[in-house]
């Protein structure tokens, strides 16, 4: 009777890591359509790596609990 919760956590948890690459590729084509090579480097260093060093840290949390399921 334990397969049903165990399936149904894996298939959410392949969807937050599906959203959570979709959310990095968002961020980093928010990145690279800055207006000026400073408005790029700026974007990258106040926005991109704090939110994708938050977003991978997420994906490996997500990864590390599906393979203990």
């Amino acid at each position: 009777m334990t397969t049903l919760p165990q399936f149904a956590l894996t298939v959410l948890g392949l969807l937050f890591c599906a959203g959570d690459v979709a959310a990095l590729a968002l961020l980093l084509t928010w990145q690279e359509r800055a207006p000026s090579p400073d408005a790029r480097r700026l974007r990258l260093l106040r926005g991109v790596l704090p939110a994708s060093a938050l977003l991978l840290a997420l994906l490996l949390l997500a990864v590390v609990q599906l393979a203990l399921l």
